[in-house]
């Protein structure tokens, strides 16, 4: 935390000059004086307090101009007083300023807010690979790659640094657009998930396979070696994973979901956070909520009559621990609430049992989707939730892919293979305990729309956008 102090002092002749008024006695005006002790702040990405020392011989006040910046109390009068400053986390991977305006007569000063970004690591298990990258994405020269340091990177050069595995670079930069790879000694390479790669190099390495995505086109300046050739793998899968159970719903047997696999939540409007639909069994009469067709699910809320039915599955099976992934396609329309989540196999209460949110969206904020974790310490209703937030183009239009990491230590959830949010209790006052980490016990996958409620009906529902369809091309989970 770094301070230093101003005093701003202006001679009362000035003042009135500018505002038209006379000292009465018509005499030299007297000094007024307004002091600001520290007059600038500069804090770390945690929430926390700074006391500031006001002196004033007036009446003052204080306006912050960002809401996440707080002052008590906002005012004072003359002589000296404490003022405690509130800064609220920065959850961002970016720095932010703001100012606090202090006001006394006449008389104003401004005391700037800096709040640093949280730097968090990432761990690259390959140690050419990441010695490669400090090379090149090392900024700040402390030996250690930050989130902020990979953070949009479009282009790399890895060329001639002895690389024999490069399978991590997907998940770490999925915008990668070129990529020099030559001069390595890599026989295989996986480049299924860098499907925005439109420059590859891999001239003078001894490759055999190269695993590409489906309808691969060669990006500019590579040609397949001779002798290799091109594979494309029916599933990725994250390094250091294996794959343990998936549903592509690509039975043509099934027209509904595999009740082998998924069983189904069947509740009342207003069952929970006040929502409006009724979750019926994949089916009512003639209404389907949940059918599988051309190789996706898709669970629809439908109207009928004054009721809208909607769709809850869960899986059968429960795991601890991996990386569950889900490629999706989200409904339309204000009203509508989709998710993609996990709560524990055997119910233990709310929220102390635990609840990981991998994606949620509501129709109402359409480009927006967001990750988070409940849990005692931590969840909405008390105003500690744990989330994080992120705007994706085209989440309603197309299918993107939503992914929870979950281990001993920590939660991750990822976009499109960029990392969204990062959850570990220990980077938290309270620390690791039940009420801050749940998250050590079997939890089954959940996928649901629901229609209106706390959330999804903040700003009202749309009807006329029913039915919404919220499609699914598969589920998978892998583990170490």
């Amino acid at each position: 935390m770094r301070f230093k102090t101003i005093l701003l002092i202006a001679a009362l002749a000035g003042v009135t000059a500018a505002c038209g008024e006379k000292d009465p006695q018509g005499g030299d005006a007297p000094e007024v004086k307004l002091q600001v002790t520290p007059a600038e702040i500069s804090v770390s990405s945690a929430a926390q307090e700074v006391v500031l020392t006001v002196g004033a011989e007036k009446d003052w006040g204080v306006t912050p101009i960002d809401s996440w910046v707080k002052t008590s109390p906002t005012g004072g009068i003359k002589g000296e007083t404490t003022v405690k400053v509130t800064i609220e986390e920065n959850k961002a991977l970016e720095e932010r300023t703001t100012t606090l305006l202090f006001r006394s007569g006449s008389m104003k000063m401004e005391v700037p807010v800096k709040q640093h970004y949280k730097v968090q690591n990432v761990t690259v298990e390959n140690k050419a690979l990441l010695d490669a990258l400090l090379k090149n994405l090392d900024k700040d020269g402390d030996g250690v790659l930050s989130t902020k340091e990979i953070e949009g990177v479009t282009s790399l050069d890895l060329s001639d640094c002895g690389l024999t595995d490069v399978s991590e670079l997907a998940e770490l930069f999925p915008d990668l657009v070129s990529l020099d790879l030559s001069g390595n000694n890599l026989t295989s390479i996986d480049i299924q998930m860098l499907g925005k790669l439109k420059d590859l190099d891999l001239t003078g390495n001894p490759l055999t396979t190269v695993y590409v995505w489906s309808d691969f086109i060669a990006p500019a300046g590579f040609k397949i070696p001779e002798g290799a050739q091109y594979v494309e793998p029916e599933i990725y899968t994250p390094a250091g994973y294996q794959l343990v159970w998936r549903d592509e719903f690509n039975d043509p047997s099934l027209t509904m979901p595999d009740t082998k696999e998924w069983w189904y939540e069947t509740a009342e409007p207003g069952w929970v956070n006040n929502e409006l639909q009724t979750y019926v069994a994949g089916r009512t009469g003639d209404i389907v909520t949940a059918d599988v067709s051309d190789g996706t699910l898709k669970i629809r809320a439908i109207k009928s009559g004054n009721r809208v039915y909607s769709a809850r599955v869960n899986t059968r099976k429960n795991w601890t621990y991996g990386y569950f992934e889900a490629r999706l396609k989200l409904p339309k329309g204000k009203g509508t609430w989709p998710a993609f989540w996990m709560m524990p196999s055997v119910w233990s209460g709310w929220p102390e049992g635990g609840e990981i949110d991998i994606m949620e969206h509501v129709g109402c904020v359409p480009t927006e989707v967001s990750s988070s974790i409940h849990c005692k310490s931590y969840y909405h209703a008390i105003g500690t939730q744990k989330t994080a937030a992120r705007k994706v183009a085209g989440v309603m239009d197309e299918f993107h892919t939503y992914a929870l990491e979950w281990t001993p230590e920590y939660i991750k959830t990822y976009v499109d293979g960029k990392q969204l949010f990062y959850y570990n209790p220990d980077d938290y006052s309270q620390g690791r305990n039940a009420n801050t980490w749940p998250f050590n016990k079997p939890f089954e996958l959940k996928l649901n729309l629901a229609w209106g409620g706390d959330w999804g009906g903040m700003m009202g529902v749309d009807e006329s956008c029913l039915p919404a369809t919220y499609e699914i091309d598969y589920v998978r989970v892998f583990q170490k």
